[in-house]
């Protein structure tokens, strides 16, 4: 099965778009321009403000988070990836080259899942698939990030 992840609304992303419908609608009976932009920007933000993902679209809420770590890391992280047993190195900076870490996470549920890209012919390629992570990793990798 391939892993696809969606991009969906958080409750953040809900309360902050509600705020600004809100704020234009009161707005717009002190001064109906303002109002009606203000609304119409609360609008564009409830259809287009996403910080949330889902394994292909449904499932538990997930977080993302993206490193670009020093291309010596790479090792340690495909190890980690592939359930080596090993803590992995995470530095910043771009001596030698750029490997990029993603890691979609819900923290509580101790659930994880991690793609490593290397930058090649500039663009970052993926050198691994996503990979679920186990529910120790998911913690390690969360704490360090």
């Amino acid at each position: 099965m391939e892993n696809n992840f969606k991009k969906v609304h958080a409750i953040k992303d809900l309360i902050i778009s509600g705020c600004i419908i809100l704020a234009g609608a009161a707005l717009f009976f002190v001064h109906k321009a303002t109002g009606v932009c203000i609304f119409l920007c609360g609008i564009l933000s409830l259809t287009l403000y996403k910080t949330g993902y889902k394994l292909n679209g449904e499932g538990i809420l997930l977080q993302k988070k993206s490193m670009e770590l020093n291309y010596n890391c790479r090792e340690s992280l495909l190890d980690f990836i592939n359930s080596k047993k090993i803590e992995p190195m995470l530095v910043q900076g771009n001596e030698g080259g750029t490997v990029l870490l993603e890691v979609w996470f819900n923290a509580p549920a101790d659930i994880a899942y991690a793609q490593l890209s290397e930058y090649k012919e500039l663009r970052f390629q993926p050198v691994t698939d996503i990979v679920k992570l186990s529910a120790d990793q998911a913690q390690l990798l969360i704490q360090k990030i």
